[in-house]
């Protein structure tokens, strides 16, 4: 593997673990601003409207996960490496592609969610 192609995959990781981060954040961010406005909203209005309306309010506000062909590629990229490439290969070959510029963008999420199972069984 050449130096570029090294140094490619090393920073397709760190976009996918730097992204894993921030949402990781915004959870916790989430869970600290929930538990101060609880106090509150518990001394001026009955539990029934409290327990359910927050969390639908946040679920509807949270966007759906953009999943581009480079998070696609880090991930597949990362299970290659970590001597999974046969899996990886079938993975694509299992959406009609040799390779992944090949693979639909419709299908990222799935890949995804397939990927990670590849080396836990």
């Amino acid at each position: 593997m050449s130096k570029m192609s090294e140094l490619s995959q090393v920073l397709d990781e760190m976009i996918v673990c730097g992204e894993g981060m921030i949402k990781a954040a915004n959870a916790i961010k989430d869970v600290f601003s929930s538990t101060e406005e609880a106090p509150e909203e518990t001394k001026t209005k009955p539990a029934k409207k409290v327990t359910k309306a927050p969390e639908t309010a946040k679920a509807d506000e949270a966007p759906e996960p953009i999943y581009t062909k480079e998070n696609v590629r880090a991930v597949l990229a990362s299970k290659a490496a970590a001597g999974y490439k046969k899996e990886v290969k079938e993975l694509l070959e299992k959406y009609g592609a040799q390779q992944l510029k090949q693979v639909n963008p419709d299908d990222y999420a799935t890949i995804l969610k397939e990927a990670e199972v590849i080396g836990n069984a």
